[in-house]
């Protein structure tokens, strides 16, 4: 019966967390991040395979003492090392976003808290600390039986916490979009873990798992479906989604558009390589979030080196303060820098009603304005 009561808990979600992996595996990204976060998978598929071996094949009455042993330590193994690399995945992707030494702190000491777990694991069958089998065959708790499920249940507050301090650094509406996702991971996880723990017959830990994974899927999916590879802004299909939704909501408030250029962006390619101005362009859209992330404003990569944002602006007083702040970021980029290179921004704007209430208007203004930028910094710099 318990075989079958485990068998119907975890299938569905193992059948989940498979399609999950097969389809993150063959994409090209061989980042760290993807790869913990298939590592955090096949840990929890293997997690909820440990289960119904662990209570199923018990119930049975048919294996030795040695192969209980061995399925117990493998799932109270498991329990400590998916919230493991779940902690790990966390600071990688935060390091990404915002390094700092606080996150190798937070590394460091959860590593050490699970190495020592898992050698008092693996040690309990001599110990006894943890469990033991009696010569009947039945499972024994020992004085140390909480230990796996804590430190477990450790390693995700750990995680909760590291996501919510770092909630407050982040400067664009997407970041907090993947923080707060993370964030819900690690709650789910922790309802999971915990109720299992406390509540005896309730076999939430795995299911828990596997439905906050497919919550992290489905962000990451749709976040590569609306944003720019290189830059991490949206791309152009989400801003014509979004320039689209925009007009159609508010089709008779005023509002503005900056079209930005990176200057002599050819001459960076070709003198100091692709991979430099992939860097520059990457750099911009900083820039760029640094200025306009806390802002009511769509930020996108439009194509090849020009951007676009789109904000509520009403007059040339107010969009010629957003173009100084853009300016202003700029020469600090380029007072601060260990670059090869300065950067150079030309910024072009246009207003909806000016436009005629028109997206393609809107677009040429803008577009027109910036070149006309451009062509007066070559008279000034010639």
């Amino acid at each position: 019966m318990e075989l079958i009561t485990h068998l119907s808990i975890n299938l569905f979600p193992i059948a989940i967390l498979l399609t999950i992996y097969v389809n993150n595996h063959k994409r090209e990204d061989r980042t760290s991040g993807n790869r913990l976060f298939n590592m955090l998978t096949i840990l929890a598929i293997a997690l909820m395979v440990a289960d119904i071996l662990r209570y199923g094949l018990q119930s049975l009455h048919r294996v030795p003492i040695s192969g209980q042993y061995v399925f117990h330590i493998i799932h109270m193994l498991l329990v400590v090392a998916v919230p493991f690399v779940w902690l790990m995945y966390v600071c990688r992707k935060l390091e990404v976003r915002n390094p700092g030494p606080w996150l190798d702190a937070a590394r460091y000491m959860t590593f050490g808290g699970a190495v020592l777990t898992a050698f008092l694991i693996l040690i309990t069958p001599w110990t006894h600390s943890i469990f033991f089998i009696s010569r009947a065959g039945y499972y024994r708790s020992g004085q140390l039986e909480a230990l796996p499920n804590m430190v477990g249940i450790l390693f995700l507050i750990g995680s909760v916490a590291v996501v919510a301090s770092a909630y407050s650094h982040e400067v664009s509406k997407e970041g907090r979009r993947e923080v707060t996702y993370m964030l819900g991971f690690g709650i789910g996880a922790l309802c999971g873990i915990t109720i299992q723990h406390f509540a005896k017959g309730w076999w939430t830990t795995g299911p828990c798992f596997a439905l906050s994974i497919l919550f992290i899927y489905i962000n990451t999916q749709n976040h590569q479906i609306t944003t720019d590879g290189l830059t991490g802004l949206n791309n152009r299909r989400e801003f014509d989604a979004q320039l689209a939704k925009k007009i159609e909501l508010y089709p008779e408030h005023e509002w503005g558009l900056l079209m930005i250029d990176v200057d002599d962006f050819k001459r960076i390619n070709d003198q100091m390589g692709h991979a430099v101005g992939d860097e520059a362009l990457w750099e911009t859209a900083d820039i760029l979030r640094h200025v306009f992330g806390r802002d009511r404003a769509l930020l996108a990569r439009y194509g090849g080196d020009e951007f676009v944002i789109i904000g509520d602006w009403f007059d040339e007083k107010e969009v010629g303060a957003a173009i100084e702040k853009i300016q202003t970021e700029v020469e600090k980029f380029n007072a601060n820098r260990k670059k090869s290179y300065e950067l150079s921004l030309s910024v072009g704007y246009a207003f909806w009603h000016e436009a005629g209430r028109r997206a393609e208007n809107l677009i040429k203004e803008a577009d027109k304005r910036m070149y006309a930028e451009k062509v007066r910094k070559k008279k000034t710099r010639g």
